[in-house]
């Protein structure tokens, strides 16, 4: 829900909000796996797709101004961040890219930690947003962890 107010009549210098509430503004999701012998091409063969990331422990990551040694290895598939849809579609859209097979999923779990981890923006406060129940299923079938990591992006210029 929005609430609006007009901004007249307001004593000069106050702050006037003039959206609250409603949903998140963007969203991202990554599924991600993580272990000391992961075998990136493994993964991929396992869950039938291609991750946007992954590498080996011990793999040399080399970034614009830093260069490590990864370790662990780690298999990412991302979405990137999403405006005018809901996180619940962006988690369906993400696990349809993979296999539904759950006995892949117990296997996987049992050896790496995994997890899907999100992504919430906020323009405004008081958002919010729920998971429908076939979601809710489909995360626990395969043994994931949420995580939902929340950014409010204040304006400059009050709202």
């Amino acid at each position: 829900m929005s609430n609006e107010r007009p901004t007249q009549n307001f004593p000069e210098g106050e702050q006037v909000l003039l959206r609250v509430g409603g949903p998140i503004d963007s969203c991202s999701a990554t599924l991600r796996l993580f272990g000391d012998d992961l075998d990136p091409d493994a993964v991929t063969a396992m869950l039938g797709a291609v991750p946007t990331t992954a590498c080996r422990k011990g793999d040399i990551t080399r970034r614009k101004v830093t260069t490590r040694v990864e370790q662990r290895g780690k298999w990412l598939l991302s979405i990137d961040h999403r405006t005018g849809t809901t996180l619940d579609a962006v988690i369906n859209e993400l696990l349809d890219r993979v296999t539904g097979d759950l006995g892949v999923w117990v296997e996987l779990a049992k050896r790496f930690q995994i997890d899907l981890f999100c992504g919430l923006n906020m323009e405004s406060w008081n958002r919010g947003l729920s998971f429908s129940p076939q979601t809710m299923k489909r995360v626990a079938e395969r043994g994931l962890e949420l995580g939902l990591d929340i950014y409010y992006m204040e304006d400059e210029e009050p709202r």
